[in-house]
């Protein structure tokens, strides 16, 4: 080999490794093998989260029951108090959504609790997330309470139809 070989060689070395480094750069998909993250690992992530939620729900539940039997005298109190909530109206939170370009299920979801519409921000971005409502948020300003369900409000922001 000369010597113009080996330096055409060495340019053409470095050529393609600045061409790598722009296609990383800017997340170009020139036919290189990657590893992109699906929506369903996402969805299998937030979905195993939601069960460990509920389990610790259900473990602090138990505990609550075993700490009200333990004290009757308690319960009775606490029981005459609900009694008189229960013949009363339930609190019906009202918030305006809005919902603007680029917005993600898991904002939404934060609206949503931070607005006291919903008590678990996970359940609703797993909803979203799913394939029948994913990307399909659209842009606008919605009237949402605490009375509608998940489902509701999820086919209203989404606007699919029921």
């Amino acid at each position: 080999m000369n010597k113009s070989s080996i330096r055409a060689f060495g340019i053409a070395l470095f050529l393609v490794g600045a061409m790598l480094a722009l296609a990383t750069r800017f997340d170009l998909n020139i036919g290189l093998p990657t590893k992109a993250s699906s929506s369903e690992d996402n969805v299998e992530e937030l979905q195993k989260k939601l069960e460990q939620a509920n389990k610790e729900i259900a473990l602090l539940k138990k505990q609550v029951t075993q700490s009200q039997k333990e004290s009757p005298k308690k319960t009775e109190a606490k029981t005459k108090d609900n009694h008189e909530s229960a013949d009363a109206p339930a609190d019906v939170t009202t918030m305006t959504l809005q919902i603007y370009s680029g917005i993600t299920p898991y904002i939404v979801a934060q609206k949503l609790e931070d607005g006291g519409i919903i008590d678990n921000s996970v359940e609703m971005e797993i909803l979203l997330a799913n394939p029948k409502y994913a990307r399909s948020l659209q842009i606008g300003s919605y009237e949402i309470n605490s009375s509608m369900p998940l489902e509701e409000i999820a086919k209203l922001i989404t606007g699919k139809k029921k």
